[in-house]
């Protein structure tokens, strides 16, 4: 096998353990990071790299699930039950207020350090945690794994020309361009969908740093929205959290407007720091706003089966309409031309 073949496999391995990691939304062999607390070692929106056989030792820099979210802090002590973590930029170590240790089967990997400075792309992560969700990891599964078969098959021998010749009727073809169509828009509106968060800390140096708050208070925290899409969109949002509430569940917004989505927070007692999540999901108007968010509240994708049918619907009135001739066929002859 050829080095380039070789290194080509290396390269489709990488982008289908990072795809998993996505899609099971754990750190596989990429992440990154979403809050201040390792400034300036790795800053908001760094993308960074992850070793998942290294074993962690202290001063290492590790990512790991704490309370149900993925983090990336540095190892400051180890004991028998795991590791004792603090973010470079924190005042205390993520265990201050009886915390657990990080068991060592919770951590995803450590993060490759060269001449001091971890490997790392800066300003990625934003651009990912604007699309991030459900809608990122069906996308970029879908875009790394035709990238990686691209990349393994793309050096090949050309095939042979075919020497049958295929019929096509317009009306199959109608129904194929259709329903391509029909998914591209899908896509286009899931690629609207994602997360908005935000970190916070509570702490008794409350207000000594922006994001510290002193426990048991309270704050607002603004949040922008923009709709980069063409036309008007419904924008629907949900959150989990019980520490965080919205001022308003759903907001509508004209091609190319901008506005602030007000979250509530009561801060808790237990000093450590916290992240809260928004999932943001909008849809074309193209029922009554009431409707939509009915129709959200039972299931996040009946709005867009209904935009699907309409449009199903819509183009199928186009056809019949102007009458296309269903005799009309396509032929496609050995030399790939085609034929009317």
């Amino acid at each position: 096998m050829k080095l380039s073949d070789i290194l080509l496999l290396v390269l489709l391995a990488f982008l289908l353990a990072s795809t998993a990691g996505f899609v099971l939304n754990r750190p596989v062999l990429l992440s990154y990071v979403t809050s201040d607390s390792m400034t300036p070692t790795l800053n908001r929106g760094d993308l960074f790299l992850i070793n998942p056989l290294a074993e962690a030792r202290p001063n290492d820099i590790v990512v790991f699930n704490l309370n149900g979210h993925w983090t990336v802090h540095r190892v400051v002590a180890e004991t028998d039950d795991g590791y004792i973590t603090k973010g470079d930029n924190n005042v205390a170590t993520d265990q201050q207020g009886g915390t657990n240790t990080v068991k060592r089967e919770s951590v995803a990997g450590v993060v490759p350090v060269i001449f001091g400075s971890p490997l790392k792309v800066p300003e990625v992560g934003n651009y990912i945690q604007r699309l991030s969700g459900t809608t990122i990891n069906i996308l970029l599964a879908i875009f790394m794994i035709i990238g990686g078969a691209t990349l393994l098959t793309g050096k090949g021998e050309a095939r042979k020309k075919e020497k049958k010749v295929y019929r096509l009727r317009y009306k199959t073809l109608y129904v194929a361009v259709s329903t391509v169509s029909i998914a591209m828009l899908l896509l286009s509106i899931l690629a609207t969908w994602g997360t908005a968060g935000f970190s916070y800390a509570s702490t008794l140096a409350g207000g000594q740093r922006e994001g510290w708050y002193l426990p048991d208070s309270e704050f607002d925290k603004q949040i922008e929205i923009k709709n980069n899409a063409l036309f008007p969109l419904i924008y629907v949002f949900s959150l989990e959290s019980d520490r965080a509430e919205l001022q308003e569940s759903s907001k509508i917004l004209s091609a190319g407007e901008k506005a602030e989505l007000n979250v509530h927070v009561k801060v808790p007692s237990e000093t450590r720091i916290y992240y809260d999540e928004i999932v943001v999901q909008a849809y074309p108007l193209i029922l009554p706003s009431e409707i939509i968010i009915r129709m959200h509240s039972l299931s996040p994708l009946l709005p867009l089966a209904a935009f699907a049918m309409e449009l199903a619907v819509v183009l199928s009135v186009i056809y019949y309409a102007t009458n296309a001739g269903e005799e009309e066929v396509i032929r496609l002859n050995k030399r790939r031309r085609l034929k009317l």
